[in-house]
């Protein structure tokens, strides 16, 4: 039994809009992670490979110089990703390794075919930092090497936007709905780069 005095104390600590807002339970429909302080977890994974693959299957890519090239196959995608919400913080957590395969027609008639790693797509670099490891399948002449040049710069260009399509959509539109709705909330914030330079 509470005893009179300890409980008018209760009440009185617990009305409503005093006190730390983690433990004023908000009127929500659901009543869970009140004021989106708990950390919540949406597993991306199987998201992002569609995407990326969806991204970077068939992407063309050319030097008139020289001729044109394109991506024939996403062979591999290993990894995972995860996005989470902390105090109303987007905090995104991935790390993919992507194989695939490249063709290439030179303006003499050339041809040629290779592979394309890419070893680091990760939280931890920029769309910009993002490494392309191209391989050349057999023995290459110059026309072939040429060729794997293009795939290398004008490919790796090219690539680097793509994915950039992919981290933005990521934090813009898969992530939202980890941030519940609370009175006078001012929208999600993204722990990424472009935020910590904003608030510089």
């Amino acid at each position: 039994r509470v005893p009179l005095r300890t409980f008018s104390r209760i009440c009185t600590m617990a009305k409503w809009g005093e006190g730390d807002p983690r433990w004023i339970v908000e009127e929500r429909a659901d009543a869970n992670n009140v004021n989106n302080w708990h950390w919540t977890e949406k597993n991306a994974t199987a998201w992002s490979k569609q995407m990326l693959r969806d991204l970077l299957e068939h992407l063309a890519f050319s030097d008139d110089s020289i001729g044109k090239c394109r991506i024939t196959e996403m062979t591999s995608i290993e990894g995972e990703a995860t996005a989470n919400n902390r105090k109303s913080k987007l905090i995104f957590f991935y790390e993919f390794v992507i194989k695939l395969k490249w063709s290439g027609t030179h303006n003499d008639g050339t041809t040629a075919s290779g592979t394309v790693t890419i070893p680091n797509l990760s939280e931890e670099n920029d769309a910009d930092d993002i490494e392309m490891d191209v391989d050349l399948t057999g023995e290459g002449s110059v026309a072939k090497q040429a060729l794997k040049d293009v795939v290398r710069h004008k490919g790796t260009a090219i690539v680097r936007k793509q994915i950039e399509k992919w981290i933005k959509a990521l934090k813009e539109e898969y992530a939202l709905d980890l941030i519940k709705p609370t009175p006078n909330a001012a929208g999600p914030k993204d722990s990424g780069p472009a935020a910590a330079a904003a608030a510089a």
